[in-house]
C-alpha cells in the first residue's frame, strides 16, 4: 500500500507535526511504502536520514496558489500510484481550509483519492483570523469559513485529533460532521523503556519559545519564589520563534534578578533534551495552547512531578492532585504556588512522579501504540 505523507512545513524542523510525522515514517515504512509531501527541496530529504525509508519526496509550496498546488499533487500521485494521502494540520484551518475553492484536502479527494487528515491542535474555532480582529468582522468571516472546513472533513475517511480535548471541541465546533472524527494519542516513546531516574533540583520547561507557550509567565512565577529557593534552577530549553516571547521572558528574569538561577537553552539537540528529562525533579508547561504536549509526556515518563495548565491536550495527561498539578493559564501566581508546594513537599513530588509516570503507557501513549493504530486505520 502507497501512503503520503503530507505537511506544509520542512521535515526537519522541530514542532509538534514535524515530531510525528518522523515517526510515523521510522515507524511504518518498513509495513508500507511511503511518500512525503513537504516544504522541503526533494534532494534535501533523499540526503537525510529518511530518504532510504522513503519511496518518493514531492515539494510543496505553501505560499503557491493552492489550486495549482492540489492538482500538481494529484498528478503526482496518480504518477506514483498513491492508494491513500495523510494531511497533517498545524492548526484546525490549514491547508486552505478556510477557502470553500482552494483547499488542497478536498482538491485531492475530489481527484479521487482516499484521504485522511490530522488536527494537531484545535487552538480555538475561529482560528481562521487574528485574535486582534473585532468580533464583527470574526462572525462574518466564519460565514465562509466554517462550511469550507465542513467541506473539508467531509472529503476526507476520517480526521484525528491527538487529545481527547481537542476531540470534543472539534465535535462540538462541526457538529453536523461529529462522526468524521476521531482521537489518536500521538507519542515519541518506547513503552519498553526502563529507566532509574536521577533527579536535581530542576525545574524545566522544554519546547519552543513562542506565545501560545507561556514562558514569560513561567519566569514570573519562578521570580515570585525563587529567593526562597537558592538551591534551584529554571531551565528553559528550545529554539525561540519570531515573536516578543523571548523578550518578555528575559523581563521577567531581569525584574527578579534571577539571572544566576535560570538557564536559557536555544540550541538542544535531542540527546541533551532527554537528559534535561531525566534529571529534571520539576517539569513545566505554562501553555496558553496546547494540542497535546509532547514534552509534558516526555517528562511524565521521565519521572518529574509536573505542573501545568488547563489548556488543551494537558488535561489528558495531568490529573490534578492525581498525576500532577493544574492551575490556570497565564497565572504566574498560581504557577508560583504550584511550584512552591511540588519544591517544599518531597513526598507530594515523588507521589505525583511515580502515578505520573505510570499512567503515559497505561493510556497507551506510546509510538508502537501510535504505529498500530495508523496501520489499522490504513487499511481500513
Amino acid at each position: 500500500m502507497r501512503i503520503a505523507l503530507c505537511l506544509e512545513c520542512p521535515l526537519h524542523q522541530h514542532g509538534g507535526v514535524e515530531v510525528l510525522v518522523r515517526e510515523l515514517i521510522r515507524g511504518l515504512h518498513q509495513k508500507f511504502e511511503l511518500y512525503l509531501v513537504s516544504a522541503d527541496l526533494g534532494d534535501v530529504i533523499q540526503a537525510s536520514s529518511f530518504g532510504p525509508m522513503l519511496k518518493g519526496c514531492l515539494p510543496y509550496d505553501p505560499l503557491a496558489d493552492k489550486r495549482q498546488e492540489a492538482a500538481r499533487i494529484a498528478q503526482w500521485g496518480r504518477e506514483e500510484g498513491i492508494d491513500l494521502f495523510h494531511f497533517h494540520h498545524g492548526g484546525t484551518y490549514t491547508w486552505g481550509s478556510r477557502t470553500w475553492t482552494h483547499c488542497v484536502i478536498t482538491e485531492v479527494a475530489n481527484a479521487g483519492f482516499r484521504c485522511v487528515s490530522t488536527n494537531h491542535g484545535a487552538f480555538g474555532l475561529m482560528g481562521f483570523v487574528g485574535e486582534q480582529r473585532p468580533l464583527g468582522y470574526k462572525l462574518a468571516a466564519m460565514c465562509l469559513c466554517w462550511p469550507a472546513k465542513l467541506r473539508q472533513v467531509a472529503s476526507v475517511e476520517w480526521e484525528a485529533t491527538v487529545s481527547q480535548h481537542d476531540w470534543k471541541a472539534v465535535q462540538r465546533w462541526f457538529f453536523p460532521l461529529r462522526h468524521k472524527f476521531i482521537q489518536i494519542y500521538h507519542s515519541m516513546l518506547d513503552g519498553s523503556e526502563v529507566f532509574t531516574p536521577q533527579k536535581r533540583n530542576i525545574i524545566l520547561c522544554l519546547g519552543t519559545v513562542g506565545a501560545r507557550k507561556g514562558q514569560p509567565y513561567l519566569a514570573e512565577a519562578f521570580g515570585q519564589i525563587a529567593h526562597k529557593h537558592p538551591d534551584w534552577r529554571l531551565v528553559i530549553a528550545g529554539r525561540h520563534g519570531c515573536d516578543l516571547t523571548t523578550h518578555a521572558m528575559f523581563a521577567a528574569i531581569r525584574k527578579h534578578g534571577i539571572e544566576d538561577q535560570v538557564d536559557v537553552l536555544t540550541e538542544v539537540p535531542d540527546a541533551q533534551a532527554i537528559d534535561l528529562l531525566r534529571h529534571a525533579a520539576i517539569f513545566a508547561m505554562p501553555s496558553l495552547a496546547e494540542g497535546l504536549g509532547l514534552s509534558l509526556q516526555e517528562a511524565m515518563f521521565h519521572g518529574a512531578a509536573c505542573a501545568g495548565t488547563t489548556a488543551g491536550g494537558i488535561t489528558d495527561m495531568i490529573e490534578h492532585e492525581k498525576t500532577g498539578l493544574l492551575v490556570p493559564p497565564a497565572d504566574p501566581s498560581a504557577l508560583a504556588a504550584a511550584l512552591e508546594r511540588l519544591i517544599t513537599d518531597p513526598s507530594l513530588r515523588a507521589r505525583l512522579a511515580e502515578t505520573g509516570r505510570r499512567s503515559i503507557p497505561a493510556k497507551g501513549m506510546t509510538r508502537q501504540g501510535m504505529w498500530q493504530r495508523h496501520a489499522q486505520l490504513y487499511l481500513g
